[in-house]
């Protein structure tokens, strides 16, 4: 169907008023949550939108044509969708094993400080969580922190800084940990 001769190019936009509703349907008619048949059907036309200037089409081969864009851009949703669903089944049975693991009965001191410390981040200005959680949560340098956060290194650290100060604070107040002594 490439560069048949003495075929018009083709008109992408004629094509998306004529065939569009009919795309829709057929999305709609095979996914769930349907919300995502108007994505598709936009993929669908964003491919023949770059394919326009090297096709060229007789007006009984468009839709067809069209439709076979379709069916790949579906074929290509589904295998998302279902490497998603599989990466939350083993994310869920990670927390379901690790949940497992925590009902023996012991309480672990470490785990009730961790929600304590947990607690305390929380009442941090949001910035100030995002830094903290970024650098001690995610492993981040201070310099991949500024350019996450989009703010210059130098805040980034007077911030880790001042927030270290309070948790510290806190800690020490609530006998966690001793005056000074690093959480």
């Amino acid at each position: 169907m490439e560069k048949a001769s003495g075929h018009e190019p083709l008109d992408v936009e004629a094509a998306f008023r004529r065939e569009a509703p009919a795309l829709l349907g057929y999305f709609t008619r095979r996914v769930s949550p349907t919300e995502d048949a108007a994505d598709l059907l936009s993929e669908t036309f964003l491919i023949a939108w770059r394919k326009r200037n090297r096709v060229t089409l007789a007006e009984a081969t468009v839709r067809p044509w069209l439709y076979g864009i379709a069916r790949k851009v579906l074929a290509q949703h589904r295998r998302g969708s279902m490497r998603r669903h599989a990466l939350a089944d083993r994310v869920r049975l990670v927390l379901r094993e690790s949940a497992v693991a925590g009902l023996d009965g012991t309480a672990n001191p470490e785990d009730e400080l961790s929600e304590h410390v947990r607690s305390l981040v929380g009442l941090l200005d949001p910035l100030d969580q995002e830094i903290v959680t970024l650098v001690y949560w995610e492993g981040f340098s201070q310099e991949d922190v500024a350019r996450i956060v989009g703010k210059p290194a130098s805040t980034v650290r007077s911030r880790l800084t001042r927030a270290r100060a309070l948790l510290r604070s806190q800690l020490a107040e609530s006998g966690e940990v001793e005056p000074g002594e690093t959480p």
